[in-house]
């Protein structure tokens, strides 16, 4: 019995904290996983979506709906602040930061998979970009031709059989698995980011989420615009794209996504606004100084 209080106080109360945030993670993935609905369970949609890897479907689109209202109201409006408050090397060494405290992270979950070749990326980047790159605000170990690779224990989990459950829409996380979900919760107390103690590593905990959050929403948004602007149904491309990256992360291929430059704007206009041929030859190369305006009475 005396024993009992010196066990209580070799965890620490932010492991305590970061165990609880993953046991009700496992918690909820283990109720999406095993419930089911039953009020239609034998109808025919719901049957095409179990088969579709859906069967949450509805609640799914729900949480779509909730987050392209979220993204209209409060993150396009963020991002372009945030986009303002760090223009071009300001934005890209705040990426460069962020990407490199998430290296720990991936060569962890590199070792965990096996792939003790390919865990020596995130090695030699972590050094290189902390040291020469200034704490990694300048992507040197890139310029050598070490290319950063995103690591999840989501993906460790698929690595070794682990099945990925429902797909979800959660607002404010985004699309995905059960697995992955769970392997989000694991992933944060894996993170020696948070394990390291500093001082207000409380406030620097949360203030790497928000801006970490608003970075992966300014870098990703134009390029998701372009994937989903044409798509007949918008929900069902991102779930599908979302579920062969993930799988090709698994298998050892991601898909390649190719992001904008955090600064980039578009050198030409595009499709939708750029003029045609019989446009351009219609309207003069250039205006005449002596002309008048369209607008202007005609003599």
């Amino acid at each position: 019995m005396e024993g009992a209080p010196v066990r209580c106080r070799i965890i620490a109360p932010e492991s305590r904290h970061a165990l609880r945030r993953m046991t009700a993670a496992a918690l909820l993935g283990a109720l999406i996983a095993f419930a089911s609905p039953g009020a239609v369970a034998g109808s025919a949609d719901a049957i095409a979506a179990r088969t579709a890897g859906d069967p949450w479907a509805r609640a799914n689109r729900v949480g779509y709906a909730v987050q392209d209202r979220l993204n209209q109201q409060v993150f396009n409006p963020a991002g372009r602040l945030y986009r303002w408050l760090t223009p071009g090397p300001i934005g890209r060494g705040l990426h460069n930061l962020l990407v490199n405290l998430s290296e720990p992270g991936a060569l962890i979950n590199d070792m965990l998979q096996f792939r003790f070749r390919r865990a020596a990326v995130p090695a030699e980047r972590f050094i290189i970009n902390s040291t020469v790159g200034l704490l990694g605000l300048v992507d040197v170990a890139g310029r050598c031709g070490l290319v950063h690779h995103n690591n999840e224990f989501g993906v460790t989990l698929g690595t070794h059989g682990v099945p990925s459950g429902p797909y979800l829409y959660v607002p404010l996380i985004g699309p995905t698995t059960v697995r992955d979900l769970i392997g989000s919760g694991i992933d944060f107390v894996l993170d020696p980011v948070h394990r390291v103690r500093y001082p207000d590593r409380a406030t620097a905990s949360d203030t790497r989420l928000v801006v970490g959050g608003l970075d992966t929403y300014v870098m990703t948004q134009e390029q998701l615009n372009a994937l989903l602007s044409g798509a007949v149904d918008p929900y069902a491309t991102l779930r599908s794209v979302y579920l062969q990256n993930k799988q090709g992360e698994i298998d050892g291929n991601p898909i390649p996504l190719a992001l904008p430059e955090f600064d980039e704007l578009p050198l030409e206009p595009s499709a939708e606004t750029k003029p045609s041929e019989q446009e351009q030859q219609a309207t003069p190369a250039s205006p005449d100084p002596a002309g008048s305006s369209p607008l202007a009475p005609a003599p």
